[in-house]
This record gives structure tokens, sequence and C-alpha cells, in this order.
């Protein structure tokens, strides 16, 4: 099986490959997406438009633990399935063992500090003396979890980097079913209200966890998992892990760093309420943009086994192809967001000032969106190819660069509203400069495709 999942990245048909590496991590990531979601409803109908705010102030802690996860993960992934690509199976052993036992210290460390700072934290991330207890709550038991959710999230990439996308997309259904299916009777049934949510979070995290470790120490991987190589980190190895996976970690802590102004600046004019209003358009927003970042997922595999390869033209092959169907797939999701705003919304909560800030969220975001799956794609690529530098400075364009400037200085002049349309101009400026800098990479490979 393991034979066949590495060999069909260098042989099969680009676009059905494309298709079948792809649908399983983007079903995966809706998942990871849904529950989020279904969070959120089931918080909104049994705790109240209070309970939604308090679980999404610590949304931004949440990302920056799955930013540096994917930093070893997404790094990891490049690493790894370049070095299958090029028969290096020995180095590919190496780099799964000091992903492995690096990435678990950095999880370890990552959860005292946040179970030391929690209050501080929630703080500064704009919990409002309405909201501080019951966000205590519910961070503290989401913290706890830490070490699952970090683990799990670097294993679901490794695995996608070898090609078997299918056991990703079920380890995320995995934690999607359990969640789901714990929310209500945590929350309703045993009257836990947000912890209960909480709790129901982490337990489906550790049965992912459980699900992908029997995987990698059941010798179904086809990286095989060698002592000696869990017990000695590798200094190079890891710095080329991290290297690439910076581009992913930028990504991520930018996108955490936008829902911090965003909860400030939504904290400040609105109250609680205006918290939360941003969190449901946002975890909507969730729903289009994770299965987007899930094809860029199995976009990456294909680009770096084949660029490890050689093989120029079958990575210029599935960019195109990755560009057409995710643009196509944002513009589908902007139209129903365009329409059917309040409808949306209205399934997690009946409070009229969040419905009245949400659906203005919801254009704004809507207009914006049809232009990220191609610069998803495109800082995917270099991500692929082992580009760290340009890969880096993709992912935080958007998020760190462009993004926050704009939500401060539009919402300075216009309010809430103004903090909506950074969203719009953000996503357009990020297209425009990614796709001018890939126009130049991709002739350049083309060139090496005629030279070869």
């Amino acid at each position: 099986m393991k034979t066949n999942n590495t060999a069909a990245l260098g042989t099969a048909p680009v676009g059905p490959l494309l298709l079948k590496l792809s649908v399983p991590a983007m079903a995966g990531m809706f998942m990871m997406s849904l529950y989020n979601v279904v969070d959120a409803f089931f918080v909104g109908r049994g705790v109240g438009a209070l309970g939604i705010a308090s679980v999404f102030v610590s949304f931004p802690a949440t990302l920056v633990i799955m930013a540096v996860s994917q930093t070893f993960g997404v790094g990891g992934a490049s690493v790894i399935a370049r070095a299958l690509g090029a028969e290096r199976h020995d180095e590919a052993s190496a780099a799964l063992g000091t992903i492995m036992t690096s990435g678990l210290f950095c999880a370890l460390a990552m959860t005292a500090a946040l179970m030391i700072f929690t209050r501080p934290l929630l703080t500064m991330l704009g919990a409002t003396h309405e909201i501080i207890e019951s966000s205590l709550v519910y961070a503290g038991i989401i913290f706890l979890g830490t070490p699952a959710f970090f683990m799990m999230m670097v294993f679901n990439n490794l695995v996608r980097g070898e090609g078997n996308t299918r056991l990703s997309m079920l380890s995320m259904a995995i934690s999607s079913g359990v969640n789901i299916a714990l929310d209500p009777l945590f929350i309703f049934v045993f009257k836990w209200g947000l912890a209960g949510a909480a709790w129901a979070t982490v337990i489906a995290q550790v049965c992912a966890l459980a699900w992908l470790l029997h995987y990698y120490f059941g010798g179904k991987s086809a990286v095989a998992v060698k002592p000696q190589c869990l017990r000695r980190i590798s200094p190079p190895l890891l710095a080329r892990v991290l290297s690439v996976g910076a581009s992913a970690f930028v990504r991520q802590v930018g996108i955490a760093v936008s829902w911090t102004v965003l909860n400030r600046i939504f904290a400040d004019t609105g109250g609680a309420i205006g918290v939360a209003a941003s969190g449901l358009v946002q975890r909507l927003l969730s729903l289009i943009i994770m299965p987007v970042l899930g094809m860029g997922h199995g976009l990456l595999p294909l680009v770096g086994y084949n660029y490890g390869a050689k093989n120029y033209r079958r990575v210029l092959r599935g960019m195109s192809l990755a560009n057409i169907a995710s643009s196509a797939v944002c513009f589908a999701c902007a139209v129903l967001l365009l329409i059917f705003p309040r409808e949306m919304l209205g399934i997690f909560s009946d409070d009229r000032a969040l419905l009245a800030s949400g659906v203005t969220g919801m254009v704004c975001v809507a207009a914006g969106i049809s232009f990220a799956g191609t610069q998803t794609m495109i800082s995917t690529y270099y991500q692929g190819i082992g580009s760290a530098r340009l890969a880096f400075f993709l992912s935080m364009l958007r998020p760190l660069l462009l993004h926050p400037p704009l939500a401060l200085t539009l919402s300075a002049f216009f309010g809430m509203n103004g903090a909506w349309a950074s969203f719009t101009a953000a996503d357009i400026l990020a297209f425009a400069i990614s796709w001018a800098i890939y126009t130049r990479g991709k002739r350049e490979l083309a060139q090496r495709e005629l030279a070869a």
C-alpha cells in the first residue's frame, strides 16, 4: 500500500491524482472547521450570545498552537515528500523521528506557558468584563489538551506528505464525529455549559491522535518509525523542517494576529456582542478557507515529490489545475454568502444586535474571498519546492503585512464597517502580489523543463 501511494505521485495522471489527494484533505479540513461551527451552534443555543463570545475570544491562542504544530507538520511533509521522491528513505525516517520528538517537547512547553498565563492572555485577546470568567473556564480546559491537539495536527500533515490523504481525512472525521456527538450530551444533558463544549473538543482530539499513532507505530506508514531516530534529534533536518514550515507558521500566526486585532476592535466598538458577531462570521468563513487549505495539502506532496524528481511538467500542470479549482470553490461559496447572510447567521442565534453586525461582515468577507484560493495555492507551491523565503513572505503577506494594518486604519475612519471592509482589501492586494511573483516563478520552472 505504501509503495503504491508514493509511486503514484510521480506516475499517475495529474488531474485524477490531484483530485484523489485533495478531496480527502478537503473533506478532513471541512470536518475540522465544521465541528468548530457546530461548537458555536450548541454553545449559542445552550449558553447564549455571551457564550459564543467566550469561546471565540480564545481562538487566536488556538491558532497559535496550530501555527507551531504546522511548522513541524507542513515543513516535515515537504522534507519527507522530497526525500521519498529522491528515494532517500533513511533521511525520511530520520526526519520523522526528529519531528516527533522535538514536536512533543514543544507541545509540552506551550501547554505550561498557556496554563500559567491564561488570564492575562485572554484579557489581551479582548475578553471584556462580561465574559472573562466564562472564557477562563473554556480556555483552561482547551489549553490542557494542547499536546493532543498539537501532535494530531503534526501527524495529519505528515501523512498527507507521503500521499495518504485518506487517512488524514479519516482522522479528522473521527475528531469531528466525536466532538459533534459529545457536544449536545455534555451541554444539554449533563448541563456542563462551556466546560462541556471544551471537554468534547479535547476528547475528540485525543481520539484522532490515537488513530494516527496506531498508523505510525503499527508499521503502516511509507516512512519507517525507527527507535534510534526517535531518541536523537537531527539539528540539520530540524532546521530544514522549520525553515520550510515557517511559512505555515507565519500564515497561522498572521490569522491569529488578525483575529486579535479584530477582537479588540469589535470589543471596543460593539462589546461582547461585537466579538460574537466577528467570531461567527469568521467561523463560517473557515468553512470555505479550511477546505481550500485542504486542497493545498493535497497539492503539496504532488509538488514536492515531482520537484524532487525533477519532473517539472507535472508540477506546473498540478498548479494550473489547483488554481482553477480553488478559485471556482471560493467563488461559488462567496455567492452563497452574499445571497444568504442572515439565514446562515440565524442558525446560531436570534439576537438582533448580533445579526445586524454579522450580516454586514458576511457581505464584506464574501466580496474578497474569491481571490483567496489562488493565493493559497501559490503559497503552497513555494512550500512544496522548498523555497523557504518566498513561502515565508507569501504566507505572512495577507495575514500579517496587509490585513492588520488595513483593519486598524479603516476601522479608525469607519468603525466596524471599516474593519469588515479590510477583509476585501487584504484579499485583493494579496492576490495581485502573489500572482505577480508566481508568474515569474512559473517561467523559470518552464525553462528548467525545456533544458532537462
